[in-house]
């Protein structure tokens, strides 16, 4: 999508932006966040630990952004790839503790990333608010943990917004996919769900023909009420 004329793209978390463009001539160019820490000298000790395990451990592999470097063991045995896992923090925090780095373990997804300690999704979301008028209309959709920073990050520069006397948006919407304790100010069942509101949101029909969670008048209070 990324040829789309007046998109902008974020990478890596947030690690890396890229400006919406309108000239379709135009190369798209990328900005490196600065985050703080030498992430080349993060990835020549991490690496040679992650390719250990990987060789160790059939479907697993290494996974590189400009700003993370991680280990996805969701393909491998289970019971192996868990107990490969926790041998892999315990290394890992052992040879990295000088960097300014932490680990992320997504257990649900079998994931282990190393990344700067500064990076969340919440930067990349206060940069692109800082950077022009505030839109007329937020839609802000996470699914775990790393989208958390990046509910409370848009209600931050609202709020400082307010504070500065600058005009807000009329319609902010958080949301999380899954009914859980979250920053986000609605939910939605599933990603079933997000791709129908999507598709909505254009006029279109809903992809699934099913009654969505918001639906639901019951659903809809608790929503209200989160």
């Amino acid at each position: 999508i990324g040829h789309i004329e007046g998109i902008g793209l974020a990478s890596g978390n947030g690690g890396s932006l890229s400006c919406p463009t309108f000239d379709k001539k135009a190369e798209r160019k990328w900005e490196t966040s600065n985050l703080g820490v030498d992430f080349d000298a993060v990835k020549r000790v991490a690496l040679p630990i992650l390719s250990k395990y990987t060789a160790r451990a059939n479907g697993s592999f290494i996974k590189l952004t400009s700003s993370s470097v991680g280990w996805s063991y969701y393909s491998c045995d289970p019971e192996w790839g868990n107990m490969l896992a926790k041998s892999i923090i315990e290394e890992l925090e052992d040879n990295l503790h000088s960097f300014d780095v932490r680990l992320v373990t997504l257990q649900g997804v079998g994931v282990i990333e190393v990344v700067p300690r500064k990076l969340n999704k919440g930067l990349v979301v206060k940069e692109v608010l800082g950077s022009t008028d505030l839109p007329d209309f937020v839609l802000c959709i996470g699914d775990d943990v790393s989208d958390e920073k990046m509910f409370t990050s848009v209600f931050s520069v609202i709020a400082q917004s307010c504070a500065a006397g600058v005009d807000v948006p009329d319609h902010v919407f958080t949301v999380t996919v899954g009914k859980k304790f979250s920053n986000a100010s609605y939910f939605v069942d599933d990603a079933a769900d997000v791709a129908d509101l999507l598709i909505r949101m254009d006029g279109g029909e809903c992809s699934t023909g099913r009654a969505m969670s918001w639906d639901n008048e019951e659903c809809g209070l608790t929503m209200f009420d989160s």
